[in-house]
């Protein structure tokens, strides 16, 4: 495994792995806000528009994001790494969001998992 490949493969895995406590979600007609309490918040445009983020250490980040029926997906790839793919839904009581992270490596390794967030003061619309 290269530096490069190691690197990207770390930047991966932080994505996937290093989860806020708490997250804002801000839509407009055109937009998707998500603000983590880690104050790194990131406009996303929903209609797959692709973004990229320059990642300390060198390499690239390319996002991109879309509606998928009721759900919001958000795909990270990273240059010499994988890609994080994480699906945004609301709960059907409007009390929680879930967000379901699928981390793909370079080598066809692949794992899902499920993060629940209570929405701040109940259900929100």
């Amino acid at each position: 495994m290269t530096d490069e490949q190691r690197a990207g493969l770390h930047e991966t895995m932080s994505l996937a792995l290093d989860a806020p406590q708490a997250l804002t979600l801000s839509q407009s007609d055109s937009t998707m806000i998500i603000a983590p309490d880690t104050g790194a918040q990131l406009e996303l445009h929903a209609d797959g528009r692709k973004l990229k983020q320059s990642v300390q250490g060198g390499g690239d980040i390319e996002i991109k994001a879309r509606w998928q029926g009721y759900d919001f997906v958000v795909e990270r790839k990273v240059s010499g790494g994988g890609k994080v793919t994480e699906d945004y839904l609301r709960s059907q009581d409007g009390k929680q969001l879930y967000v379901i992270v699928n981390v793909e490596g370079n080598h066809g390794r692949a794992f899902t998992f499920r993060r629940i967030y209570d929405m701040a003061g109940g259900s929100q619309s």
